[in-house]
């Protein structure tokens, strides 16, 4: 499988049992438990080679997917599965923010039921995908904010978010709120740390804010 693919975040829809996502976008986990977002069935085509390659494919109503062979010979998305399981997707969630912790950096707490699950990975890698200018944000309108001393800065992108906060004196002190109303903390990483591992010098952990629905366990 090739890279990652560029973003969408529209906001999510539960759908119908059995039936794709109206925005007709997908996450893939491959063979190796890496999360990719796709915003196309044609752009998950576009990055597999074979059928194993995948070891789910959903969507954002929790829908379920393999890949299959057309004819013998043309890769396509089959028929739902299914809702996608939720132990499993949690638990392949939680590996890969911890296997791969330079390219993650935005620490949610995890869902204990499936649609809030599926949601957040969603809205998670499409935000981390930090320098597209993301579709959902043109459409919505609705920026980053970080408050810090009593002042509230509206920002695009996470590489916004990041050059603002690290040009702070006291960046844990900082309040930063994604398009999608999640609050963090941030977490600069020591520079050794930096040296050693690579990646980039702030993480947001998240922080406690009025329940909005089942507890989540922190990250």
């Amino acid at each position: 499988m090739t890279g990652n693919a560029f973003t969408n975040t529209a906001k999510h829809d539960d759908g119908l049992p059995g039936s794709r996502s109206r925005y007709g976008d997908f996450v893939a986990v491959d063979d190796n438990g890496d999360f990719t977002y796709y915003p196309s069935e044609a752009a998950v085509l576009d990055d597999f080679e074979y059928v194993a390659e995948a070891a789910s494919i959903f969507d954002r109503a929790g829908n379920d997917y393999r890949l299959t062979l057309e004819d013998g010979r043309t890769l396509r998305i089959g028929a739902p599965l299914g809702r996608v399981e939720f132990t499993w997707l949690r638990e392949a969630w939680m590996n890969d923010r911890h296997r791969e912790t330079r390219h993650h950096r935005l620490l949610r707490f995890y869902p204990k039921v499936l649609e809030p699950l599926v949601a957040g990975i969603f809205e998670t890698l499409c935000l981390e995908l930090a320098g597209e200018d993301t579709q959902a944000i043109q459409q919505t309108q609705v920026p980053w904010t970080v408050e810090t001393n009593g002042h509230v800065s509206h920002l695009k992108t996470l590489t916004d978010v990041d050059g603002l906060v690290g040009s702070l004196g006291e960046p844990r002190k900082a309040t930063v709120r994604d398009p999608f109303g999640h609050l963090y903390r941030p977490a600069p990483r020591p520079r050794r740390l930096l040296r050693r591992h690579g990646g980039r010098a702030i993480y947001y952990v998240e922080i406690e804010q009025q329940p909005q629905g089942p507890a989540a366990t922190k990250p």
